[in-house]
């Protein structure tokens, strides 16, 4: 189920590589996120426009309750235009950003299915 709503919040994205990510503890959703444009001050130069990640994102809605995220499950997926599961194996930075906030599973899509980290 948390996959499959991943690959949902992933068809949402309007980025190129589309991304969504679910947190799920004890079988309630706490977070969700898709990878997006994150602005904070409309007088910014385009050039400094930054984005999350889908999973930063996801983490981010949860930081006055950073306690709920230990021992939680972290699904990542992402679809190309078709609708297709895509590799959405978590980069360096954010493998470092679950671990810190101790998020215990993350399992991700790939082109043949899901892979656990």
């Amino acid at each position: 189920m948390s996959a499959r709503l991943a690959s949902k919040l992933a068809s949402t994205s309007s980025f190129k590589y589309r991304l969504g990510a679910v947190i799920v503890k004890n079988g309630r959703v706490l977070s969700t996120g898709v990878n997006e444009l994150r602005y904070t001050s409309a007088h910014i130069p385009k050039k400094h426009i930054t984005s999350l990640h889908a999973e930063q994102a996801a983490i981010v809605r949860l930081l006055r309750h950073l306690d709920k995220l230990a021992g939680a499950t972290l699904y990542v997926s992402r679809v190309d235009r078709e609708g297709r599961s895509r590799m959405a194996r978590p980069c360096k930075m954010c493998q470092e950003l679950i671990t810190a906030v101790g998020i215990k599973k993350v399992f991700f899509t790939t082109e043949n299915g899901v892979e656990q980290l």
